[in-house]
């Protein structure tokens, strides 16, 4: 471990290693979420008929979209009962990927393999330049 005169720590180490912690435990958490719901969900493609940013939408920094979505599942068509997080270039009527619970429909997931692998890859990204001192 890196470490400045006096034995401590630089903020820039630490914040890597936080960085790190929380996307370990946001990967673990769809990890697990994945491994016990992955069998019981399935995808389909959905159109976004409303969303809200967290942030005024013109501002992109530190901001988020979150829509509710309309879907066919076997021929009926369903409405999210909760929002899921979406590109902020996504506007109403934009088609995305959603994947939702079998026995409940109306529900969707934001777990996905993809997300599990980057928030691991983002953690080892941080956690080799604490190490290494790349900061």
């Amino acid at each position: 471990m890196i470490k400045k005169e006096g034995g401590t720590m630089d903020r820039d180490t630490i914040f890597l290693y936080v960085i790190a912690v929380i996307a370990s435990c946001f990967g673990l958490i769809n990890c697990i979420q994945f491994f016990f719901k992955g069998n019981k969900t399935a995808q389909t493609v959905g159109t976004i008929i409303s969303f809200k940013t967290i942030n005024p939408e013109n501002s992109k920094f530190r901001n988020s979209k979150w829509a509710t979505v309309s879907y066919k599942v076997n021929g009926r068509t369903y409405q999210s009962q909760n929002c899921i997080q979406v590109p902020m270039a996504s506007q109403i009527g934009t088609t995305v990927t959603v994947r939702y619970d079998t026995q409940n429909p109306e529900k969707l997931y934001g777990f996905s393999i993809l997300r599990i692998i980057v928030s691991f890859i983002v953690a080892a990204i941080c956690i080799a330049a604490a190490i290494f001192n790349l900061v």
